[in-house]
């Protein structure tokens, strides 16, 4: 054989290598997982908008039903990214095709999903893509939120570090007792004789759950730790009764079902799991029904250190979500039985009345409960002596811009206009003096309601004992029936 001849053999050979390898790589594109996954979301749509024409009536509907499933039938699985303002790239909706918008104020579009999820945004293979998540897909768990939440390098500060303390909203978390349980820990010890009085024992970022020695190492310390403790934090614990585990930001701000599962269009997550939002969405708009994941499921009893589920659990978590209930439904729901409340406490959702500090932290750390209320009825409804105090707005650096801008059940705000503010300084910006009235707008749907106001009414209370507790003696309507109005 002639070296011609065996040139031409290796280079006939090293065709047919660089063939195949083409056709392999094209066969395993044409079948690559994403390419499954879309089809499965195309699937999914078609399957909708039947069920849809099966409903209408009317020629043209239906002829426009039709043309819309014969566009989802003819579309082809196809590489989606996501160019964002600095230059890179995104692949996340590859897969991801469906998955709900995050929020008006953190536009995938322009933030994209990695500055917040971690992972490999270019990777369109599931395991690569996922590698380096914060959170293992839950970024709003408090362990990351530094990173997840805070900000980094390429976005710069987000919710850390900023120069205004109240934009720090991760900092200021770890100093609140939702985040810690540091008010369970102080207050059960008090009350066993343990501290008196009762004192602060954790510092920020630290939770009760690893406090050693939470019980001086008594006999009820192991049921102390795992019924009291270690459940229901803000990050880490069991909601109660339920195998599930709460995720820091996403405990308030991801509304959730009763069996935490998906409900959303993107098909890659499964409906039958549990740990998962009803969408793929962050809101301020939160009712209660998703504060009452954690509190109001039962009582604690701090002599045998158990936790008893309220007898009605199962009904409650049957019951249809907030904006579809009865009043009834709703009176019975909000607050476990035996109870008291005003009509005020069960017709508006805690966010109405509980403040972002007292939610959300102020940079100091507190023994109980009642040591971090910013709020008191007397607020909001004046005494037999005082009325609310008032605050105009005259500054577009407000906090009320910024609530105004990320709800949209937001009150319209103008310059001047006037909101309430607490005897402990911090701005209500729901709650609105018009013509001379008080009125508090529902954080979830806008809905307005008259705030009657104590001076001048029948009231004769003593203007020094006018907490909740005080007022509860007189306007508690636990046993009364459900009616509506903000009383």
């Amino acid at each position: 054989m002639t070296k011609r001849s065996r040139l031409i053999i290796l280079l006939g050979l090293a065709i047919i290598f660089c063939l195949t390898m083409v056709f392999l790589a094209v066969d395993s594109f044409s079948s690559s997982p994403w390419q499954d996954w879309q089809r499965k979301y195309f699937q999914a749509q078609i399957e909708e908008l039947q069920g849809t024409m099966s409903t209408v009536q009317g020629e043209e509907q239906v002829k426009k039903l039709a043309q819309e499933i014969k566009v989802w039938q003819d579309k082809k699985p196809a590489l989606q990214e996501i160019r964002l303002s600095n230059g890179r790239i995104e692949r996340c909706t590859t897969c991801h095709l469906g998955i709900e918008e995050i929020s008006v104020s953190h536009p995938s579009d322009s933030i994209g999903c990695t500055v917040c999820h971690g992972g490999n945004a270019l990777s369109v293979d599931e395991q690569t893509a996922h590698e380096g998540m914060y959170g293992g897909g839950h970024p709003g768990q408090l362990e990351v939120t530094r990173i997840s939440c805070g900000g980094n390098s390429e976005v710069g500060q987000c919710h850390s570090g900023n120069r205004q303390e109240s934009d720090n909203q991760v900092d200021l978390l770890t100093t609140a007792l939702m985040a810690s349980k540091g008010g369970e820990l102080s207050m059960t010890r008090y009350m066993h004789g343990l501290d008196i009085p009762p004192r602060v024992l954790l510092k920020p970022g630290e939770t009760a759950a690893d406090f050693p020695a939470p019980f001086n190492q008594r006999g009820e310390e192991p049921k102390f730790q795992q019924n009291c403790l270690a459940v229901c934090h803000l990050t880490g614990g069991e909601l109660p009764g339920q195998e599930v585990q709460a995720n820091g930001c996403e405990s308030c701000h991801v509304l959730s079902n009763p069996q935490h599962t998906y409900e959303g269009k993107d098909v890659t997550i499964p409906r039958s799991k549990s740990g998962y939002g009803m969408s793929h969405s962050l809101t301020v708009q939160i009712p209660y029904t998703q504060c009452n994941q954690c509190h109001n499921q039962g009582d604690y009893k701090v002599d045998t250190m158990d936790f008893i589920p309220r007898p009605d659990l199962e009904r409650v978590k049957s019951s249809p979500p907030p904006d579809k209930e009865s009043l009834e439904t709703r009176w019975q729901n909000v607050y476990s039985p035996g109870l008291v409340f005003t009509k005020c406490e069960v017709n508006l959702d805690c966010v109405d009345c509980h403040t972002r500090q007292e939610t959300m932290g102020d940079g100091e750390m507190y023994s109980s409960e009642w040591k971090a209320l910013k709020i008191q009825c007397r607020d909001c409804h004046g005494s037999t002596v005082s009325k609310p105090i008032e605050w105009e707005i005259t500054d577009k650096s407000d906090m009320a811009w910024v609530e105004a801008r990320i709800n949209p059940a937001f009150p319209s705000l103008e310059m001047g206009d006037v909101i309430l503010k607490t005897a402990k300084g911090e701005e209500l910006a729901y709650v609105r003096q018009e013509d001379g009235k008080w009125f508090s707008y529902r954080k979830t749907n806008g809905e307005k309601y008259l705030i009657p106001q104590v001076i001048d009414s029948q009231c004769r209370q003593d203007p020094d004992k006018q907490s909740s507790d005080d007022c509860h003696k007189c306007h508690d309507v636990s046993k009364d029936k459900p009616s509506s109005g903000g009383e």
